[in-house]
């Protein structure tokens, strides 16, 4: 086709930022120098493990030894899981869910047990929901080593309220608590229970990156609260000669620039409410409720192989899910304006050419 739109590949398959990062990133980068680049931090001589850990913990309360810095909230999971999982012990994950949760627990002879989660509403807008007695039900049965709780949740879009999440804290005091803030900024920006929720359970830790609404993923920087019970996390994760020096003070400048990226996200809800609005007009087609920087659509199983041909030869990649908890599922990640419309008038074309 010559009269493509896009040139190049359009990856809305990824969860990737489209926007970018705060402008004032790519003008520190051209500032870069010789200390960035060829000299050691030293910051551990001041006594602190980086400048941006010193910077979060002062700005919620904690001791800077409670903030762990990560190589994205990947790498924290994975930390997590091979220094507290022991062979033959479970982690509880939710069964609608990113997929690598599933895996790491293996890599150390774990085992996973899952909880569903519920469909419900919203508003006017389907919705997947934590369930929150059956996660007490199958936690109280099964007595996992580690809990991990994604919020929101990829692929749902889905948050479990404050509320639930401290009943749910109450019960598990005796496992170790993950919650995967990796994609918080988009639907809430709510801190206010992260200090309460740290200082009282010491076995929790709350994750986040700069990868998703700060979107510096090429960066690798993520962050984590950890609980005073998790020591042995701490220290394995300090790094004496320091972090990425370039990357830390990338995350520091997209931190402190709320104006840009509080713009980028309104646009992006406003895509949202287009979205919700297109797809309920398409037959067979249900959006559910986003709180990320994406929207699982679930679509006719009979579409699916035609559609994802249709979409790349126009160069956009949506993620068509094949999973046991996703079968006529897809995930979309927001994009910028331009290509939000433009996937959402091709996918009417391919339906009118499929005379679906």
């Amino acid at each position: 086709m010559n009269n493509l739109k896009y040139k190049t590949i359009q990856y809305l398959d990824r969860n990737e930022s489209q926007y970018g990062p705060s402008p004032k990133c790519f003008e520190y980068l051209k500032t870069v120098g010789i200390e960035e680049l060829a000299w050691y931090s030293r910051d551990f001589s001041r006594g602190v493990k980086s400048k941006l850990s010193e910077r979060i913990a002062k700005d919620f309360g904690f001791k800077e030894n409670q903030i762990i810095i990560s190589y994205g909230s990947e790498d924290i999971l994975k930390q997590l899981i091979h220094r507290y999982l022991s062979r033959g012990e479970k982690v509880l994950i939710p069964k609608e869910a990113w997929w690598y949760y599933k895996k790491v627990a293996y890599e150390v002879g774990g085992f996973n047990v899952e909880y569903p989660m519920k469909k419900g509403k919203i508003g006017k807008i389907d919705s997947y929901l934590y369930d929150l007695d059956k996660m007490i039900k199958i936690y109280d049965r099964e007595k996992p080593r580690i809990v991990i709780i994604a919020s929101p949740n990829n692929p749902t879009g889905n948050m479990i309220s404050g509320e639930d999440l401290g009943k749910f804290l109450d019960v598990c005091r005796g496992a170790i608590v993950m919650i995967d803030e990796a994609y918080w900024g988009f639907g809430s920006k709510d801190n206010s229970y992260v200090k309460p929720y740290i200082d009282e359970f010491p076995n929790l830790i709350i994750c986040r990156t700069f990868s998703k609404y700060f979107a510096l993923a090429g960066t690798r920087m993520g962050f984590s609260f950890a609980g005073n019970n998790l020591e042995e996390l701490k220290g394995y994760t300090t790094r004496y000669l320091g972090y990425n020096l370039v990357s830390e003070n990338l995350s520091l400048i997209a931190y402190d620039d709320h104006k840009y990226y509080e713009k980028v996200t309104g646009m992006m809800q406003e895509d949202k409410e287009y979205f919700y609005s297109e797809f309920k007009k398409m037959k067979g087609f249900t959006p559910y409720k986003s709180f990320a920087n994406f929207m699982l659509v679930d679509m006719p199983a009979g579409i699916r192989k035609g559609l994802d041909k249709f979409l790349k030869e126009r160069n956009l990649l949506i993620k068509f899910l094949d999973e046991e908890a996703f079968k006529t599922e897809t995930r979309i990640t927001l994009g910028t304006r331009d290509q939000n419309y433009y996937l959402i008038d091709s996918i009417k074309e391919y339906l009118k050419k499929a005379k679906h």
